[in-house]
């Protein structure tokens, strides 16, 4: 595979996702329902693709030819592996920028977050871990690993069951992951649908204390597009150009928390292969993906730069730009194969 073809393959996804902006400001009903830009455009790029039109396209010409849509089986192969990477980046940019409280400041304001995320993040494992071993494998033979998608699904999302994909191909369940992206569209939409409804039944009965009326959003809310007047900056420059760039060095420490994230990912492998791994043939650490060790990552180098950075070189701003690009372009290119 060549460059020209990855280059290529992104310049494509960045297009699509003008298409589903442009599609999102004709269409008045997405605009009511909040349905991001990366989900409308990765469903127009899963009309066009492999698991639409060129299912379509070989059924009724009888050739191989257009069996990737209305692209090529080379850009479809970079996109599929996209998804596996960005996540990377994502959950690499979490912490970096922000001010590290201390533990029982962490705790006294997210303690009542984490508990509910983990009530229902266990409870999702139950209900699915029981259909599974009770009804699903027994009965049609499949995956026990199954048990989690509706967790990595639902509390997880399209960037978690990204990262999960080498985990299920490890577990001989590689569908698990067009599975678990299934999932993830499923509830986005319709937690915004069903989310939206309540919004407006909460409205229109005078219950909700923020909005009064579903009218009060306003169009540059529905639009997503943010009136000239209104506008903020998108980042702060903390260095000369004539140096390096901002953006360039923001890069760079991303990178910087995802090679300590693979750093620690790797030691810990190692370490249990020389210890209980090979002792009682239990391994556990070969089969977490990359993404939350980038997270942790991403918080080691966030505390050495608390203690560090006297220049304060780190603009949260442009993090989460960053941040955003690799989410949009994970979705979009996600749901490329979602069937």
């Amino acid at each position: 595979m060549s460059l020209e073809t990855i280059g290529f393959a992104i310049i494509l996804l960045a297009g699509l996702l003008i298409v589903g902006k442009y599609v999102r400001l004709k269409l008045p009903i997405l605009q009511k329902l909040f349905l991001p830009t990366s989900l409308i455009a990765g469903v127009l790029a899963l009309l066009a693709g492999p698991e639409v039109l060129g299912r379509l396209l070989t059924r009724f010409t009888n050739t191989d030819q257009m069996e990737a849509g209305l692209f090529t089986t080379e850009i479809v192969d970079v996109w599929a592996g996209m998804p596996g990477l960005l996540i990377n980046i994502v959950f690499a940019c979490l912490f970096i920028g922000f001010t590290l409280p201390k533990p029982k400041t962490m705790w006294t304001v997210g303690g009542p977050s984490i508990a509910l995320g983990y009530t229902l993040s266990w409870a999702q494992y139950v209900v699915g871990i029981l259909l599974t071993i009770t009804i699903l494998t027994p009965l049609f033979g499949l995956s026990p690993a199954a048990g989690a998608l509706i967790e990595i699904g639902f509390v997880g999302g399209h960037g978690t069951a990204a990262g999960l994909q080498g985990t299920f191909t490890e577990f001989d369940f590689a569908e698990g992951y067009d599975l678990a992206i299934g999932l993830a569209t499923v509830g986005i939409i319709s937690g915004i649908t069903i989310g939206m409804v309540l919004v407006n039944w909460a409205a229109r009965k005078g219950v909700s204390k923020t909005l009064k009326h579903p009218d009060d959003i306003s169009i540059e809310q529905q639009t997503g597009i943010i009136d000239v007047d209104h506008r903020e900056r998108s980042g702060t420059m903390t260095t000369s150009p004539m140096s390096i760039d901002t953006l360039t060095l923001h890069i760079g420490f991303i990178a910087i928390a995802i090679l300590i994230g693979y750093v620690l990912m790797e030691g810990l492998v190692w370490i249990e292969a020389i210890t209980y791994g090979g002792a009682i043939d239990l391994y556990l650490f070969e089969y977490i993906p990359l993404f939350p060790f980038a997270m942790i990552g991403g918080i080691i180098l966030q505390f050495i730069l608390s203690k560090t950075d006297k220049h304060q070189l780190i603009d949260r701003e442009t993090i989460n730009r960053i941040q955003g690009v690799a989410l949009d372009f994970l979705i979009i290119s996600a749901m490329l194969l979602l069937v």
